[in-house]
């Protein structure tokens, strides 16, 4: 019976402490959360208790997001991207210690990232390398540049590397190319959020204007089978402290996080019902 796992970010736009997030989460009746895995970053605690504050609130982790603030730097032959690299490989041998089925991994950032070149390649191989050997899988994100995405799918033969579909930035990058659809057999991971197709607002589905009814299907007709992920934040603030919406373009002003979390769990189900 089609009926995948609601799952939500454990980041939602909201400045509470993990704890508080994950119970609201829990309380509003999703079953698996989706972690931000870093060394350090706001509103987190210490990799050892993100999986620990998952499992007191009865939350599965259905994969974790690889922070990516440096990613540019991996393309080039720079100490700085070696560095990067490493930190990255510690943190993926962490994700295997503490049971994190799989990562969501950044191949670039911005609208204007470096080639795409053998230095790069060669340092995610490596991450790819540590990944099997933890049993840990590696989901790319299409991004703001889809190209090295389909390049690295092309280079890489590896049951334990995939694609994490992310609707809302096929929609607003690319909306001509379908992505679930292209790398069906190989979906790992999926981001689900909308938007008006002008800006990456991760709205709650069906507060934009992406066709649900592709999407749906897709993800349907895809060979995933885990849970249906949103990938949404109230514009209060991202996680680096800035503000993603002005506050009159901002559908959710003046709504607490209960609120805000019970309106993304109707929008999930009826997703799943296919009631729209």
């Amino acid at each position: 019976m089609f009926n995948p796992t609601p799952a939500m970010a454990g980041w939602f736009g909201y400045p509470l402490e993990l704890d508080d997030r994950l119970r609201l989460i829990s309380e509003a009746g999703f079953k698996a959360v989706l972690l931000w895995w870093a060394t350090s970053s706001a509103y987190e605690p210490p990799i050892p208790k993100k999986a620990e504050t998952a499992a007191k609130h009865g939350l599965a982790v259905e994969n974790a997001h690889l922070h990516f603030a440096g990613v540019n730097s991996l393309w080039e032959a720079s100490e700085e991207g070696e560095h990067y690299a490493e930190e990255l490989i510690g943190l993926i041998a962490e994700a295997g210690v503490y049971g994190v089925p799989r990562l969501v991994v950044h191949l670039t950032r911005t609208s204007t990232p470096p080639p795409f070149t053998d230095i790069g390649f060669s340092r995610f191989l490596r991450m790819i390398e540590v990944a099997e050997k933890v049993g840990v899988e590696l989901a790319f994100e299409n991004l703001k540049v889809i190209h090295p995405l389909y390049e690295m799918m092309r280079r890489v033969d590896s049951d334990r590397v995939g694609v994490c579909f992310d609707c809302g930035h096929n929609h607003y990058v690319c909306p001509e190319t379908r992505i679930c659809r292209d790398f069906a057999p190989r979906i790992k991971a999926v981001h689900l959020h909308d938007n008006d197709g002008t800006a990456d607002s991760h709205l709650i589905p069906f507060d934009g204007n992406a066709d649900w009814g592709v999407i749906r299907r897709e993800l349907i007709d895809s060979a995933y089978t885990g849970a249906w992920s949103l990938e949404i934040e109230h514009p209060l603030t991202d996680k680096f402290g800035k503000a993603l919406l002005p506050r009159e373009k901002d559908p959710y002003f003046g709504m607490g996080p209960e609120e805000y979390l019970e309106r993304a769990f109707a929008a999930h189900k009826r997703l799943i019902e296919g009631s729209f």
